[in-house]
C-alpha cells in the first residue's frame, strides 16, 4: 500500500471536488481521484449494489427455475428418446457422453468460485502472472487426467468410483485410507464453492453470509436429486455457455469500449503510472506487466501441486471420464483443459489487472475474499455488472456443487453401503442411498460454509492450503491404476506419510513468523508452498521407491476388469476393436498430453524471460491472444455439444417421431437388452416353479 504523501489521489480530491479527507492514512488507491472513491476505505465498505430481493430471485427463484428446466430435459430424455432410468443411468450417465458435452462438463466443474473470484486476486496482487500461473497450473491436471481416463475404459470399464479400483486391486485397508483423501477432497472443494459465494452474495447484495451459505447448495439439490448425473451434464452445459459468454463481454468491455480504458494501450500507461505510486513487491521494477514475478512464481508453484490433489483424488472427474464413451473420455479432457485455461486467464487479465489500472479502492482483504471481480464489474457496468457477475458465481457454484453432490452420494453409494452394509444391493436401492445422500450433503455444505466464516477461513487461504491436505495421495492414485508394479503397501505408507510431513513442515514453517502459529502465518505463500511440495513429492518418492523394492505384477482381467455392474449396461464393456483403438490412442495421448503440459508450465514461461517488462506491443500481443483464447473456447463450448447431440435435439422437436440412424441402433440395442432380461426373468421364474414342485412332492413322499 502506498503511503499517504505518495498518494495523489488525496490531493487531486481536495483540488478538483473541496473533497478534504478527515483520515487520509486509512484512503485506499483511487490514484486517479475518482470522485466517487474520494476518501474511501474500501470498495464497497458495506454499501451493496444490488438490493437483497435481487439475491433472493437468483439463489432461490432463479435456481429453482433452474432446476426445474433440467429436469424437464431429462424427463423429456426418458419419455421421448425413451432412454432406460436405472442406478447405471443415474451415476454413470448410460456411458455414452460424448466429447463436446465430456469437455463442457469438465469446464463447468472445473470453474469454482475460486476460478472467477481468487484468479483475479492474484492478478490483483502479482500483476499479469498471476491470471498466467492460476491458467496454465491449473489446466496442465486435466489434460494429464486424459491419461487416466483412457486407463478407466482399458482397465477398469466396469467402474463407478476410483475407490472401486483401488479396492479391488489394492484391498480393503487401502480402500478405506484413500476413501477418507476422497471425501476431504470433496469437502474442500465444496467448501471453497460456499466461501466464494457467500462472500460475493454478501457483498453485492447485503445478505448475510450464513444465510447466503445455506440457501446456495438448495437450487443444485433439486435436479441433481431428480436427474442425477445426466441431470447435472445438461446443467454443466448451460453454466458453462453463460459464464464463457459473460466473460468475452467482460474482456472486450476493458479492451474495447469503457471509456476510462477501452484498449491494451490505456491498461499499459495506467498501469505503468500506479506503479510509479504502488510498485508490486517482488516484482521486476515493481510492474504490473511481467514474469520476473518471485510471488507469483511460488503461486504457480503452490497451484500446479494443490490442483492435482482436486482433480486425481476428486471423484467428479473420475465420474465423468467414466460416464464418457470410450474416444470421448481422453478427447473431452484435452480439448476441455485447453477450453477452460481461458477464464482464469482472459477473465483476470481483464478484470483483475482493470481493477489496478483504475486504482480501485479494493483493499487486500476484499481481495483475498474474491471481490475482486465484481469490483471491478460493477465499476464499469453498474447494477448491470454487479448482476452479471452474480449469474456467472451462481453457474459456477451450482454446476461444481452439482458434480460434487453426485460424486459424494457416489462414494457412499457403491464403496460404503454396496461394498459394506449391502453388498446385494439392486438398482433401486442405489437410486435412493444416493438421492438421500445428495440431499444431507447439500445440507451439510451450507453448515459447513457457516463454520469456516465464524472461523475466519477466506477463499484464499483455503485454495493454497488444499494441497497440504490431499497432495499425498495423488501419486498412489494415479499409478494404481496406470502402473501393474505399484505397490499397495507402499502407496497407503505414502500417503499417509507425505499427509503428516507436509502438515509438520506447514506448521513449523508456520510457527517460525513473528505471532507464531497464526491463520495469516500459516497462509503465506512460502509456508503454503512448503507444505504443498512436501506432500506430494514425499508421497511420491515412497510409493515409487516402495514399488520398485516389493513390486507387484497386478493382474487387469483378474481385478479391476472384474468391478461388478448393478445392472447390465451395455455400455461398459469394451469391444476388441474398440480396446486395441484405446491402447493405440494412449500412446498419442502420452505424448500430446506431456507435450501440453511442458508447454504451458516451462516453455511458454521461458518465452517472455527475454522481456523482463513487457513493451506495449508485447503487451497487446498478451492481450490480443487472451481475447481470443476466451473466443475460441466460447465458440467450441456453445456449439460441439449440440452438434454431437443433434440426434436427440431432432428427436425431441419431432417429439420422437425423427430417428436417426444412430438413434435407432441404441434402441434396437436397448430392445434387445430388455428381451435377454425379460428371457432371463421368465427362465428364473419357471426353476422356481419347477423347485416348487419338487418340493411338493417330496414332502408328499
Amino acid at each position: 500500500m502506498a503511503a499517504v504523501s505518495d498518494n495523489p489521489g488525496i490531493e487531486l480530491c481536495a483540488e478538483n471536488f473541496n473533497i478534504v479527507c478527515e483520515d487520509p492514512s486509512t484512503v485506499v488507491r483511487n490514484y486517479f481521484g475518482v470522485e466517487e472513491y474520494c476518501c474511501d476505505t474500501s470498495f464497497f465498505g458495506g454499501n451493496n449494489p444490488l438490493e437483497p430481493w435481487v439475491g433472493y430471485v437468483i439463489i432461490l427463484g432463479f435456481g429453482l427455475v433452474f432446476g426445474l428446466f433440467t429436469v424437464g430435459l431429462v424427463y423429456i430424455d426418458w419419455k421421448l428418446l425413451r432412454t432406460k432410468a436405472t442406478s447405471e443411468w443415474f451415476n454413470t450417465a448410460g456411458r455414452t457422453i460424448r466429447t463436446g458435452l465430456t469437455a463442457s462438463v469438465i469446464v463447468s466443474q472445473w470453474t469454482w468460485a475460486a476460478t472467477l473470484l481468487q484468479s483475479s486476486n492474484v492478478a490483483f496482487r502479482f500483476g499479469i502472472s498471476g491470471p498466467f500461473w492460476y491458467a496454465a497450473g491449473a489446466t496442465i491436471q486435466v489434460i494429464l487426467f486424459s491419461i487416466l481416463a483412457v486407463q478407466v475404459k482399458r482397465r477398469a470399464p466396469t467402474c463407478h468410483t476410483f475407490l472401486e479400483i483401488i479396492r479391488a486391486r489394492w484391498g480393503t485397508i487401502a480402500h478405506i485410507v484413500f476413501m477418507v483423501f476422497g471425501f476431504i477432497t470433496n469437502i474442500i472443494v465444496t467448501s471453497m464453492l460456499i466461501l466464494g459465494g457467500s462472500a460475493v452474495v454478501n457483498a453485492l447484495t447485503g445478505i448475510d453470509t450464513d444465510v447466503a451459505s445455506i440457501l446456495i447448495p438448495l437450487g443444485v439439490i433439486v435436479y441433481t436429486l431428480a436427474g442425477g448425473l445426466k441431470a447435472t451434464f445438461v446443467a454443466s452445459y448451460f453454466n458453462t455457455a453463460v459464464i464463457l459468454i459473460s466473460l468475452c463481454i467482460f474482456a472486450f468491455l476493458t479492451y474495447a469500449t469503457f471509456p476510462e480504458l477501452g484498449s491494451a494501450a490505456a491498461v499499459y500507461d495506467r498501469l505503468q503510472y500506479v506503479v510509479t505510486i504502488e510498485p508490486v513487491e517482488d516484482n521486476r521494477d515493481g510492474s504490473y506487466l511481467t514474469m520476473y514475478s518471485l510471488r507469483g512464481f511460488m503461486f504457480g508453484l503452490t497451484n500446479i501441486v494443490g490442483n492435482f490433489g482436486t482433480v486425481f483424488v476428486d471423484q467428479a472427474y473420475w465420474q465423468s471420464a467414466i460416464a464418457a464413451t470410450p474416444t470421448a473420455s481422453w478427447k473431452g479432457y484435452i480439448l476441455g483443459g485447453l477450453c477452460w485455461f481461458s477464464i482464469p486467464f482472459t477473465l483476470a487479465t481483464s478484470l483483475g489487472l482493470a481493477a489496478n489500472a483504475l486504482s480501485l479502492p479494493v483493499t487486500f482483504a476484499e481481495a483475498g475474499a474474491g471481490l475482486v471481480p465484481p469490483a471491478t464489474a460493477t465499476h464499469m457496468m453498474g447494477t448491470g455488472g454487479s448482476l452479471l457477475i452474480l449469474i456467472m458465481l451462481f453457474m459456477a457454484v451450482t454446476s461444481t456443487g452439482a458434480a460434487e453432490q453426485i460424486a459424494v452420494s457416489s462414494l457412499i453409494s457403491y464403496d460404503i453401503f454396496r461394498t459394506y452394509a449391502k453388498p446385494e444391493a439392486n438398482g433401486k436401492q442405489i437410486i435412493r442411498i444416493s438421492r438421500i445422500c445428495i440431499a444431507a450433503y447439500g445440507i451439510f455444505s451450507g453448515c459447513l460454509g457457516i463454520a469456516l466464516n465464524h472461523i475466519g477461513i477466506s477463499l484464499g487461504w483455503l485454495y493454497l492450503f488444499m494441497g497440504v491436505l490431499i497432495g499425498s495421495a495423488v501419486v498412489p492414485v494415479a499409478l494404481c491404476i496406470c502402473w501393474k508394479r505399484a505397490n499397495g503397501t507402499g502407496a497407503i505408507i505414502g500417503a499417509i506419510a507425505g499427509m503428516l510431513c507436509a502438515l509438520a513442515v506447514w506448521l513449523g514453517f508456520g510457527s517460525s513468523f513473528e505471532g507464531g502459529i497464526t491463520i495469516d502465518n500459516l497462509g503465506r505463500d512460502e509456508v503454503m508452498l512448503a507444505g504443498n511440495l512436501v506432500a506430494i513429492c514425499l508421497s511420491g518418492i515412497i510409493v515409487v521407491a516402495y514399488s520398485f523394492w516389493r513390486p507387484e505384477d497386478c493382474d487387469w482381467e483378474a481385478t479391476t476388469k472384474q468391478i461388478p455392474l448393478i445392472e447390465e449396461d451395455p455400455n461398459a464393456h469394451l469391444t476388441q476393436a474398440t480396446e486395441e483403438e484405446m491402447t493405440s490412442a494412449l500412446k498419442w495421448i502420452m505424448i500430446w498430453g506431456i507435450g501440453l503440459s511442458l508447454v504451458l508450465v516451462v516453455v511458454w514461461p521461458l518465452l517472455t524471460l527475454p522481456l523482463p517488462v513487457f513493451t506495449l506491443g508485447y503487451w497487446t500481443f498478451w492481450v490480443v491472444l487472451s481475447i481470443l483464447w476466451g473466443l475460441l473456447a466460447t465458440i467450441a463450448m456453445v456449439i460441439l455439444p449440440v452438434y454431437e447431440s443433434r440426434s436427440a435435439v431432432l428427436g425431441v422437436l419431432s417429439c420422437g417421431k425423427i430417428v436417426t440412424a444412430e438413434r435407432k441402433a441404441y434402441l434396437d440395442s436397448l430392445a434387445e437388452q430388455e428381451k435377454l432380461e425379460d428371457a432371463v426373468n421368465s427362465f428364473d421364474e419357471v426353476e422356481g416353479q419347477k423347485a416348487d414342485v419338487v418340493d411338493d412332492v417330496s414332502y408328499e413322499s
